[in-house]
């Protein structure tokens, strides 16, 4: 058995069972795996169909396609660890695990617990279950702050921004910095450490500032399966998490966020089980 799991800007949030032989990917209730708060899926984008023991991914020709392994596709079989990104969405086709969430339609008996949905079919295919989790309601779709919705239409986005979202998505699988920089989101990625951060065009993370008497601030470096932020030069160009400042080394985790000057850095380690 196979499942999809769903991350939304690298994040885990759910994964689903495949256990319904044809399985809608879009956005609203006519999908079976939701992904609200993309304007750029359409309602029905894809679809997951099971042949012969084998899991068939097709694009229903939407506005902004659909893209597998960084590559757009109309139809693809799937194999294990495929990735399928859409916009700010990544889809891991993979072997399921005890903690996934069944698709499968309710069980007789069960159905008086769900108000039906009408929805509308895929070519020949039956239309997708209604809105049910083992007999009992899904929980809501999940909104995600700074995405513009959307609710009656599909925003085409052009080629140039579709790829810059793909490498975005790309980088962000993971360990990466994210920097607010003048209103412009910087994604590094951290693959080769140590990732230095100071005045100088040589390192990695270029800080405003004098190139010519700069200093290194910090480094990340890596031990292990740990991050670290190593404080360099703590007089010269001091660095905080937080309120604290970091007079040696501090331990990374996932989502720490730490402060170079005036320049806000958040670490991450990228994608999440």
């Amino acid at each position: 058995m196979k499942q999809i799991s769903v991350l939304f800007n690298g994040k885990f949030q759910v994964s689903w069972l495949l256990d319904e032989p044809h399985v809608v990917i879009g956005r609203g209730r006519s999908a079976h795996i939701p992904l609200d708060g993309n304007p750029i899926v359409s309602r029905q984008h894809a679809t997951i169909r099971e042949e012969g023991g084998v899991h068939i991914l097709e694009d229903l020709g939407g506005a902004n396609g659909t893209f597998l392994n960084d590559h757009k596709v109309a139809t693809q079989p799937l194999r294990d660890g495929d990735r399928i990104t859409l916009g700010k969405h990544t889809l891991r086709y993979e072997a399921a695990t005890p903690a996934a969430q069944s698709l499968s339609r309710s069980r007789e008996g069960e159905a008086d617990d769900v108000a039906t949905a009408i929805v509308p079919t895929v070519g020949n295919q039956p239309p997708p279950p209604p809105w049910t989790l083992e007999g009992k309601k899904r929980p809501a779709p999940m909104s995600h702050p700074g995405v513009m919705e959307s609710a009656n239409q599909t925003v085409a986005a052009s080629k140039e921004e579709l790829e810059h979202l793909l490498e975005q998505m790309k980088l962000k699988s993971g360990p990466h910095l994210s920097w607010n920089l003048e209103g412009r989101i910087v994604v590094i990625p951290c693959a080769n450490p140590p990732i230095r951060i100071g005045n100088s065009d040589s390192f990695e993370v270029r800080i405003p500032g004098n190139r010519w008497i700069g200093r290194m601030a910090a480094e990340l470096i890596k031990q292990g399966d740990k991050w670290f932020l190593v404080a360099k030069s703590p007089f010269w160009n001091p660095v905080f998490v937080g309120k604290s400042k970091v007079s040696k080394r501090r331990k990374l985790n996932s989502g720490t966020t730490f402060r170079v000057g005036e320049h806000k850095l958040r670490f991450s380690a990228g994608e999440q089980s």
